[in-house]
Protein backbone atom coordinates (compact mmCIF):
# COMPACT_ATOMS: atom_id res chain seq x y z
CA UNK A 1 0.00 0.00 0.00
CA UNK A 2 0.92 3.47 -1.03
CA UNK A 3 1.03 6.17 1.31
CA UNK A 4 -0.23 9.20 0.13
CA UNK A 5 -0.23 12.98 0.58
CA UNK A 6 -3.52 14.25 1.39
CA UNK A 7 -4.32 16.77 -1.51
CA UNK A 8 -7.20 19.65 -1.43
CA UNK A 9 -8.69 21.89 -4.02
CA UNK A 10 -10.92 24.83 -3.28
CA UNK A 11 -11.98 27.17 -4.88
CA UNK A 12 -11.29 30.94 -4.10
CA UNK A 13 -13.98 32.81 -6.63
CA UNK A 14 -13.30 36.01 -4.36
CA UNK A 15 -10.68 37.71 -2.70
CA UNK A 16 -7.04 37.63 -3.85
CA UNK A 17 -5.51 38.23 -0.74
CA UNK A 18 -7.38 35.71 0.49
CA UNK A 19 -6.09 33.04 -1.78
CA UNK A 20 -2.13 34.29 -1.38
CA UNK A 21 -2.97 33.88 2.67
CA UNK A 22 -3.88 30.38 1.28
CA UNK A 23 -0.88 29.51 -0.67
CA UNK A 24 2.00 30.74 -3.24
CA UNK A 25 1.46 31.77 -6.66
CA UNK A 26 2.39 29.57 -9.13
CA UNK A 27 0.81 28.70 -12.50
CA UNK A 28 -1.69 31.54 -14.68
CA UNK A 29 -4.10 31.77 -17.48
CA UNK A 30 -7.69 32.29 -17.10
CA UNK A 31 -7.34 30.65 -13.58
CA UNK A 32 -4.73 31.46 -11.33
CA UNK A 33 -3.47 28.26 -8.67
CA UNK A 34 -1.99 29.47 -5.52
CA UNK A 35 -0.11 25.97 -3.77
CA UNK A 36 0.48 25.81 -0.48
CA UNK A 37 2.04 22.17 1.76
CA UNK A 38 0.33 22.80 5.35
CA UNK A 39 1.01 20.02 8.42
CA UNK A 40 2.29 17.61 5.30
CA UNK A 41 -0.73 18.16 3.59
CA UNK A 42 -1.10 20.15 0.09
CA UNK A 43 -3.42 22.94 -0.60
CA UNK A 44 -4.27 24.20 -3.90
CA UNK A 45 -6.20 26.86 -4.09
CA UNK A 46 -8.29 27.70 -7.61
CA UNK A 47 -8.59 31.80 -8.16
CA UNK A 48 -10.49 33.35 -11.48
CA UNK A 49 -7.74 35.73 -12.89
CA UNK A 50 -10.59 38.28 -13.71
CA UNK A 51 -13.65 37.47 -12.69
CA UNK A 52 -15.69 40.16 -15.34
CA UNK A 53 -13.32 39.84 -18.66
CA UNK A 54 -13.92 35.59 -18.30
CA UNK A 55 -16.82 34.89 -16.17
CA UNK A 56 -17.05 30.97 -16.89
CA UNK A 57 -13.40 31.11 -14.94
CA UNK A 58 -15.34 31.42 -12.07
CA UNK A 59 -17.68 28.52 -12.97
CA UNK A 60 -14.80 26.17 -13.65
CA UNK A 61 -12.68 27.08 -10.59
CA UNK A 62 -15.57 26.21 -8.23
CA UNK A 63 -16.16 22.67 -10.72
CA UNK A 64 -12.88 21.81 -10.21
CA UNK A 65 -12.52 22.38 -6.25
CA UNK A 66 -13.81 19.81 -3.78
CA UNK A 67 -14.51 23.22 -1.73
CA UNK A 68 -15.05 26.59 -1.83
CA UNK A 69 -13.30 29.23 0.44
CA UNK A 70 -15.76 32.45 0.32
CA UNK A 71 -14.85 35.32 1.38
CA UNK A 72 -17.67 37.71 3.03
CA UNK A 73 -15.07 40.73 3.05
CA UNK A 74 -17.64 42.54 1.11
CA UNK A 75 -21.11 41.47 0.95
CA UNK A 76 -22.54 42.64 -2.99
CA UNK A 77 -24.12 41.63 -5.75
CA UNK A 78 -21.09 39.44 -6.78
CA UNK A 79 -20.93 37.75 -3.29
CA UNK A 80 -24.77 37.00 -3.83
CA UNK A 81 -24.35 35.55 -7.19
CA UNK A 82 -21.48 33.58 -6.24
CA UNK A 83 -23.58 31.86 -2.86
CA UNK A 84 -25.95 31.24 -5.51
CA UNK A 85 -23.60 29.42 -7.36
CA UNK A 86 -22.53 27.62 -3.86
CA UNK A 87 -26.03 26.16 -3.30
CA UNK A 88 -26.39 24.79 -6.01
CA UNK A 89 -23.08 22.70 -6.47
CA UNK A 90 -24.12 21.15 -3.07
CA UNK A 91 -19.99 21.31 -1.99
CA UNK A 92 -18.63 22.53 1.11
CA UNK A 93 -18.22 26.14 2.13
CA UNK A 94 -16.20 27.64 4.23
CA UNK A 95 -17.33 31.60 4.97
CA UNK A 96 -15.00 34.21 6.46
CA UNK A 97 -15.94 35.95 9.56
CA UNK A 98 -15.62 39.41 8.34
CA UNK A 99 -19.28 39.70 8.14
CA UNK A 100 -22.50 37.69 8.83
CA UNK A 101 -24.04 36.12 5.98
CA UNK A 102 -26.43 33.65 7.74
CA UNK A 103 -29.74 35.39 6.22
CA UNK A 104 -28.35 35.02 2.27
CA UNK A 105 -26.64 31.34 3.15
CA UNK A 106 -29.77 30.06 3.94
CA UNK A 107 -31.78 31.95 0.98
CA UNK A 108 -28.85 30.65 -1.70
CA UNK A 109 -29.68 27.09 0.02
CA UNK A 110 -25.83 26.35 0.94
CA UNK A 111 -26.05 23.28 3.53
CA UNK A 112 -22.74 22.90 4.38
CA UNK A 113 -20.76 25.17 5.70
CA UNK A 114 -18.48 26.58 8.24
CA UNK A 115 -17.63 29.72 9.47
CA UNK A 116 -13.73 30.39 10.10
CA UNK A 117 -11.51 33.44 11.02
CA UNK A 118 -9.05 34.46 7.99
CA UNK A 119 -6.03 32.37 10.39
CA UNK A 120 -7.85 29.07 10.74
CA UNK A 121 -8.74 28.88 7.03
CA UNK A 122 -6.14 26.29 6.48
CA UNK A 123 -7.09 24.19 9.36
CA UNK A 124 -11.18 24.36 8.55
CA UNK A 125 -9.77 23.21 4.68
CA UNK A 126 -7.91 20.01 6.25
CA UNK A 127 -10.95 19.53 8.65
CA UNK A 128 -12.93 17.71 5.48
CA UNK A 129 -11.71 14.03 4.82
CA UNK A 130 -12.28 12.43 1.98
CA UNK A 131 -12.06 9.19 0.66
CA UNK A 132 -8.96 8.24 -1.43
CA UNK A 133 -10.21 5.90 -4.13
CA UNK A 134 -6.68 5.52 -5.71
CA UNK A 135 -8.08 2.47 -8.00
CA UNK A 136 -6.09 1.72 -11.01
CA UNK A 137 -9.34 0.29 -12.76
CA UNK A 138 -10.74 4.23 -14.19
CA UNK A 139 -8.11 6.97 -14.10
CA UNK A 140 -8.59 10.99 -15.22
CA UNK A 141 -6.39 13.77 -15.04
CA UNK A 142 -8.65 17.46 -16.55
CA UNK A 143 -5.81 19.11 -18.70
CA UNK A 144 -5.37 23.04 -17.97
CA UNK A 145 -2.09 23.73 -19.87
CA UNK A 146 -0.07 21.83 -21.81
CA UNK A 147 3.60 22.66 -23.23
CA UNK A 148 7.13 21.42 -24.45
CA UNK A 149 9.85 21.70 -21.83
CA UNK A 150 13.74 21.05 -23.56
CA UNK A 151 15.11 17.35 -22.43
CA UNK A 152 11.25 16.61 -21.22
CA UNK A 153 9.28 17.08 -24.29
CA UNK A 154 5.53 17.05 -23.62
CA UNK A 155 4.39 18.47 -20.53
CA UNK A 156 0.80 18.60 -19.40
CA UNK A 157 -0.77 20.99 -16.19
CA UNK A 158 -3.94 19.38 -14.48
CA UNK A 159 -5.55 17.83 -11.56
CA UNK A 160 -6.22 14.21 -10.93
CA UNK A 161 -10.28 13.67 -10.89
CA UNK A 162 -10.35 10.31 -10.19
CA UNK A 163 -8.20 7.21 -9.09
CA UNK A 164 -4.30 7.25 -9.29
CA UNK A 165 -1.75 8.01 -12.02
CA UNK A 166 1.20 6.43 -11.97
CA UNK A 167 4.51 6.34 -13.80
CA UNK A 168 4.25 4.21 -16.95
CA UNK A 169 0.59 4.70 -16.64
CA UNK A 170 -1.31 5.00 -20.53
CA UNK A 171 -3.02 8.10 -21.25
CA UNK A 172 -5.77 7.90 -23.93
CA UNK A 173 -6.60 11.07 -25.38
CA UNK A 174 -9.25 12.28 -27.58
CA UNK A 175 -7.10 12.37 -30.77
CA UNK A 176 -6.72 8.39 -30.30
CA UNK A 177 -3.50 8.82 -29.23
CA UNK A 178 -2.07 6.59 -26.48
CA UNK A 179 0.08 8.62 -23.77
CA UNK A 180 2.65 7.06 -22.06
CA UNK A 181 4.10 9.06 -18.56
CA UNK A 182 7.37 9.19 -18.62
CA UNK A 183 7.35 11.59 -14.95
CA UNK A 184 5.14 12.83 -12.44
CA UNK A 185 5.94 16.10 -10.39
CA UNK A 186 3.71 17.88 -7.86
CA UNK A 187 4.56 20.96 -6.02
CA UNK A 188 8.31 20.93 -7.17
CA UNK A 189 8.52 16.97 -6.01
CA UNK A 190 8.99 13.88 -8.13
CA UNK A 191 6.68 11.22 -7.29
CA UNK A 192 5.95 7.88 -8.71
CA UNK A 193 2.17 7.29 -8.30
CA UNK A 194 0.06 10.84 -7.09
CA UNK A 195 -3.93 10.65 -5.85
CA UNK A 196 -7.09 11.91 -6.82
CA UNK A 197 -7.30 16.04 -5.91
CA UNK A 198 -3.19 16.05 -7.27
CA UNK A 199 -2.65 19.05 -9.11
CA UNK A 200 0.30 17.57 -11.02
CA UNK A 201 2.76 18.12 -13.81
CA UNK A 202 3.41 15.17 -16.54
CA UNK A 203 6.08 14.51 -18.50
CA UNK A 204 4.36 12.07 -21.63
CA UNK A 205 5.86 10.59 -24.54
CA UNK A 206 3.76 9.16 -27.41
CA UNK A 207 1.50 12.87 -27.81
CA UNK A 208 2.72 16.28 -28.84
CA UNK A 209 1.79 19.31 -26.50
CA UNK A 210 -0.14 20.82 -29.67
CA UNK A 211 -2.39 17.86 -29.38
CA UNK A 212 -3.61 18.47 -26.24
CA UNK A 213 -6.16 21.73 -25.45
CA UNK A 214 -7.05 22.97 -22.40
CA UNK A 215 -10.36 20.57 -21.04
CA UNK A 216 -9.12 17.51 -22.43
CA UNK A 217 -9.44 14.28 -20.42
CA UNK A 218 -6.43 12.06 -20.37
CA UNK A 219 -7.78 8.79 -19.17
CA UNK A 220 -6.92 4.74 -19.03
CA UNK A 221 -10.07 4.28 -21.89
CA UNK A 222 -10.98 7.06 -24.15
CA UNK A 223 -13.83 9.33 -23.65
CA UNK A 224 -15.34 10.95 -27.04
CA UNK A 225 -16.24 14.36 -27.43
CA UNK A 226 -20.05 14.68 -28.08
CA UNK A 227 -22.26 17.68 -28.85
CA UNK A 228 -25.54 16.62 -27.51
CA UNK A 229 -26.06 15.13 -23.29
CA UNK A 230 -29.03 14.22 -21.62
CA UNK A 231 -28.74 15.70 -18.05
CA UNK A 232 -30.83 16.49 -14.76
CA UNK A 233 -31.06 20.22 -14.05
CA UNK A 234 -31.48 22.19 -10.63
CA UNK A 235 -32.59 25.79 -10.96
CA UNK A 236 -31.65 28.40 -8.19
CA UNK A 237 -35.05 29.68 -6.58
CA UNK A 238 -33.73 32.99 -6.53
CA UNK A 239 -33.05 33.01 -10.34
CA UNK A 240 -36.58 33.51 -12.39
CA UNK A 241 -35.63 32.03 -15.50
CA UNK A 242 -37.98 29.62 -17.38
CA UNK A 243 -35.92 26.86 -19.00
CA UNK A 244 -37.39 26.26 -22.57
CA UNK A 245 -36.57 24.19 -25.59
CA UNK A 246 -34.53 26.69 -27.61
CA UNK A 247 -32.58 28.99 -25.31
CA UNK A 248 -29.14 29.19 -25.31
CA UNK A 249 -26.49 29.62 -22.11
CA UNK A 250 -22.94 29.52 -21.51
CA UNK A 251 -22.29 25.41 -20.12
CA UNK A 252 -19.39 25.12 -17.70
CA UNK A 253 -18.04 21.40 -17.12
CA UNK A 254 -14.87 21.24 -15.58
CA UNK A 255 -11.83 23.22 -17.39
CA UNK A 256 -14.60 23.54 -21.12
CA UNK A 257 -16.75 26.15 -22.03
CA UNK A 258 -18.78 26.39 -25.27
CA UNK A 259 -22.52 27.63 -25.78
CA UNK A 260 -25.72 24.93 -24.88
CA UNK A 261 -28.85 25.58 -26.79
CA UNK A 262 -31.72 23.61 -25.06
CA UNK A 263 -33.34 20.84 -27.48
CA UNK A 264 -36.38 19.57 -25.49
CA UNK A 265 -36.68 19.73 -21.61
CA UNK A 266 -39.25 17.99 -19.47
CA UNK A 267 -39.64 18.83 -15.55
CA UNK A 268 -35.70 18.21 -14.71
CA UNK A 269 -34.73 16.35 -17.65
CA UNK A 270 -33.26 18.20 -20.54
CA UNK A 271 -31.04 17.37 -23.82
CA UNK A 272 -28.81 20.03 -24.57
CA UNK A 273 -27.15 20.67 -27.80
CA UNK A 274 -23.52 21.85 -27.73
CA UNK A 275 -21.73 24.13 -29.61
CA UNK A 276 -18.43 22.38 -29.04
CA UNK A 277 -17.78 18.89 -28.79
CA UNK A 278 -16.40 18.22 -25.21
CA UNK A 279 -15.19 14.91 -23.58
CA UNK A 280 -17.77 14.92 -20.70
CA UNK A 281 -18.78 11.66 -18.58
CA UNK A 282 -21.65 10.25 -17.08
CA UNK A 283 -21.98 12.10 -13.50
CA UNK A 284 -19.86 14.72 -14.39
CA UNK A 285 -21.24 18.08 -12.82
CA UNK A 286 -22.05 21.25 -15.07
CA UNK A 287 -23.20 24.92 -14.50
CA UNK A 288 -25.16 27.26 -17.13
CA UNK A 289 -24.54 30.85 -17.16
CA UNK A 290 -26.63 33.67 -18.60
CA UNK A 291 -26.48 37.68 -19.07
CA UNK A 292 -28.95 38.51 -16.35
CA UNK A 293 -27.53 38.37 -12.76
CA UNK A 294 -27.00 36.34 -10.90
CA UNK A 295 -25.21 35.03 -14.04
CA UNK A 296 -24.92 30.94 -12.81
CA UNK A 297 -28.53 30.31 -12.26
CA UNK A 298 -28.66 25.82 -12.73
CA UNK A 299 -26.75 23.38 -12.29
CA UNK A 300 -26.83 19.88 -13.81
CA UNK A 301 -25.32 16.00 -14.12
CA UNK A 302 -24.90 14.59 -17.10
CA UNK A 303 -27.08 11.30 -17.06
Amino acid sequence: MVDFITNYVVSVPLDKQLAELIGKKGSENSITFYNRTYQGDVIVALVPTSIEEKFYAVAESMLMSDQIVLSTASVDKQFGEIAIACGLLKKRVVLTDDNNVDRLVKESGIEDCVVSGRGSVLDKIIEKKHIEQNTKKWYRIDVDKSFDVKGIGTVVLGIVTKGSVSVHDVLAHRSGKKATVRSIQSQDKDFETVPVYTRVGLGLKGIESDDIKKGDLLTRESVAATDSISAELIKSKIAREDIEAGKIYGFVSNFSYTNATMSSIEDSKAIMRLEKPLQIEKGDQFLLIRKEQPRIFASGRVL
